[in-house]
């Protein structure tokens, strides 16, 4: 290694590295470090004393860094300057060595640490660069040793997780744009009391991580005596226990798994439980007492996470495991909408056992039923959303499928269908299980796709008939347009062979200059490049030609191109099985909506011009597009907060999906309330090959009630999603929704 000169001036300090040739080596990073304050953490770790400094590297050296992480307390602001300062030195360090030879392969790690004990580790392999990958391998081991204060939101740490797992993806760039997105004011240390609690689990691969409020100093590693019991549970005290992965919380009040990153506010168990006790939320405003996993008080309507009280009520037992629930509800005086029995009139509705017993007029109230009075409001099929994106699993810091069906219930809507664009995607039956096991829990009914191709590669097809059997109702690598027309052939002729459809994500990424805003006026008022509709289009028209060669039902996804809708409308005379999907943002906003939302308006396919929205209208009029659905896309508040370029695509729609359909096509006069409903339930019901929900005796209870014309605005703070990237925040809409029944039992009431 070659010399190395620290100087310390005014709590800033600057570092010349030398080799052993004397020439000055990596200018970019020592400029970077003069400008670095020493709170917080700096990219090398320096012993200093009036002599000079000691500095370790090479394997000696990357031991004693992994050292000094171990039972460190660490918060989210310290651990962004770690990323940023380290991963801003290592790619300078490594372009300079790419660029001038490698000078430094010898240099494994430098280790240097100042009197204060202010710190961080540069680690740079024998091997070179690799893209990372050693970066990774440092990192993931970090992971599973700091600690982090008490009642900290863990999430960036599980976000990271999953980053490493893919090592041959990563590339500085992405983990600078992690390091800036978790960037939050540093901690307050003074007013923090020290607490410890210890997370255990059975699951060795699982991130571990043991939380201690920070001291105002860094210190040393903290031995910590516990009794820990053969349960993993801390002794002593209650704990909740992620339903997903099985980890224990590290406090009773913790939001979501710091190991997967699941709500947990369901998942409540105490270390001793009583088989015949039942834990109910009761709600503190109207006293009334909620099923543990309830999201929102179903009396009042008032949401319980942040006011309910959990208690135990002694409950019966019951012998017979599989009695039906004979609860009875009676809708009184709702105007009825259903496409199906192509009915439009005011009457009462009884249901029983979760279907629909009797529809009529004036029916008598049963002794003990529960009655709603719909007077004045519309009563129709539940709606389905054939196009969500519930992150989970591999991205539930931004939204879960517990998360995601309550907020789909908030919108009206019994079923959804997720897409296969998970981490792992949905291309093998384990994963597929996991998503349809977890959605069994949620109250509505949660569907899944699986991808087409492998990993979403669009390279191998996946086993297309045994992910048919485990399930799967359709097929599609959503978000990744599949360009090789061999693999999409073979893939449409066995979708047709199986009778199931397959959705398609049609942009061509030639035609793309930089995604999520149009190629137009605003791409070039901002100078961002933008991605043209011909991206769009010349998918359409070639996968359209395929469809009717192959005889596959094939979607157009969330199309948003005028000449897009036209080429539908060509080919659907030719005889081709295509369908199209639409966006409430699409049918509603244009790319001028980027200039006042900014990211909460970057989407993909992006918002095009006001002639493309009136085109995607004309084809919601004459059947050329034939489904609404949502692309529900929760991202964080700190991945939107990005500049534009940087910030992911994407916004959550479930919970604003109805009241935009009555403001931007029904109220205008465009269609009917009765060509909505059919739009929102009938026609991706039968695109998915389900009975579509109908309020006739006999069918399934899946209903949503809403006042069409009563006004409420968006907040974001009533979201029951995990996200609120909406650009419709603080609208005042139509459709407000009153109540939502999926299988006879009310999920959603307000």
């Amino acid at each position: 290694m070659g010399k190395v000169k620290v100087v310390s001036k005014n709590n800033q300090v600057s570092v010349k590295v030398k080799s052993t040739k004397d020439e000055q080596l990596n200018q970019n990073m020592a400029e970077l470090l003069s400008n670095t304050a020493v709170e917080g953490f700096l990219p090398f770790h320096i012993v200093s004393d009036n002599n000079g400094f000691t500095a370790e590297y090479g394997t000696a050296g990357y031991e004693t860094a992994k050292e000094f992480f171990k039972n460190r307390v660490i918060d989210q602001h310290t651990f962004s300057v770690f990323m940023k300062s380290s991963v801003n030195a290592l790619s300078g360090m490594s372009a300079y060595n790419m660029e001038y030879g490698n000078v430094m392969v010898s240099l494994d790690t430098v280790l240097i640490e100042s009197a204060t004990g202010k710190a961080l580790y540069l680690y740079y392999p024998a091997t070179g660069y690799n893209n990372g990958e050693f970066y990774n391998v440092f990192l993931d081991e970090i992971l599973r040793m700091i600690r982090t204060p008490m009642n900290s939101d863990v999430s960036f740490m599980v976000r990271l997780k999953e980053l490493l797992k893919q090592p041959e993806n990563m590339t500085w760039n992405i983990l600078g744009e992690y390091a800036d997105s978790i960037d939050v004011p540093a901690v307050n240390r003074e007013s923090m009391q020290p607490q410890v609690h210890v997370v255990q689990t059975q699951q060795p691969e699982t991130v571990q991580f043991t939380h201690q409020a920070p001291p105002v100093m860094y210190t040393a590693p903290v031995q910590m005596q516990t009794d820990i019991q053969n349960t993993g549970c801390v002794s002593g005290g209650d704990d909740k226990i992620c339903p997903v992965c099985g980890m224990r919380s590290t406090t009773p009040d913790a939001v979501f798994c710091i190991g997967c990153g699941s709500r947990l506010e369901s998942a409540m168990q105490f270390s001793v439980k009583n088989e015949q006790t039942e834990i109910k939320k009761r709600c503190n405003k109207c006293g009334f007492s909620n099923n543990s996993d309830a999201l929102f008080c179903s009396e009042c309507g008032t949401k319980l996470e942040d006011i309910g009280v959990l208690e135990s009520t002694e409950i019966q037992d019951n012998d017979d495991n599989n009695a039906k629930d004979t609860s009875v509800i009676i809708i009184k005086g709702g105007r009825v909408v259903d496409p199906v029995s192509k009915t439009d009139e005011i009457m009462d509705i009884i249901i029983k056992n979760n279907i629909i017993e009797e529809t009529g007029y004036n029916l008598n109230v049963m002794e003990g039923a529960e009655v709603i009075n719909a007077e004045g409001l519309i009563v129709a099929p539940g709606l389905m959303d054939t196009h969500v994106h519930f992150r989970d699993p591999g991205f539930t810091y931004k939204e879960d499928i517990i998360t995601g069906a309550a907020a789909a219930a908030k919108g009206g809507f019994t079923s959804v269908v997720c897409m296969a664009n998970t981490k792992p995607a949905v291309d093998n039956i384990e994963t597929l299980e996991y998503i349809q096991k977890k959605g069994e829990t949620t109250g509505i009914h949660v569907l899944q796709t699986a991808s087409v191709t492998k990993e979403l590669k669009g390279v191998e097809l996946v086993d297309m008939e045994a992910l048919a059997n485990a399930g799967a109702v359709g097929f599609t690598d959503d978000g990744i347009p599949i360009m090789n027309e061999h693999v999409l052939v073979e893939a449409m002729k066995k979708a047709a062979e199986l009778d199931l459809p397959i959705s398609l994500h049609e942009e061509d990424p030639e035609f793309i200059i930089r995604p999520g805003v149009n190629q137009g006026k605003v791409a070039e008022q901002l100078e961002y490049g933008g991605a043209s509709a011909t991206a769009e289009d010349v998918m359409v028209a070639r996968d359209c030609i395929l469809a009717l060669h192959t005889g596959a039902s094939v979607c157009i996804q969330h199309i948003s191109s005028g000449n897009s809708v036209e080429i539908v409308r060509t080919a659907k005379k030719l005889g081709a099985d295509v369908h199209a999907e639409a966006t409430p943002h699409h049918f509603t906003l244009t790319e001028d909506a980027v200039l006042k939302y900014g990211t909460n308006a970057r989407m993909n396919p992006p918002l095009r011009t006001e002639e493309d929205r009136i085109k995607i209208i004309e084809g919601i009029k004459d059947g050329t597009i034939d489904m609404i659905v949502t692309d529900h896309a929760p991202h964080s508040d700190e991945e939107k907060a990005r500049p534009l370029e940087n910030a992911p695509s994407g916004i959550t729609g479930l919970e604003t999906s109805l009241a935009l359909g009555i403001k931007s096509l029904v109220e205008p006069g465009h269609i009917s309330l009765m060509k909505l409903m059919e739009l929102m339930s009938k026609n991706p019901a039968e695109f998915y090959r389900m009975i579509p929900g109908s309020i006739t005796k006999g069918a399934a209870a899946d209903l949503v009630i809403f006042g069409e014309k009563e006004l409420w605005t968006v907040r974001k703070e009533d979201f029951a999603s995990k996200a609120s990237n909406s650009p419709f925040i603080g609208w005042e809409l139509p459709g407000k929704i009153h109540y939502t029944i999926s299988s006879g039992k009310i999920v959603y009431q307000r």
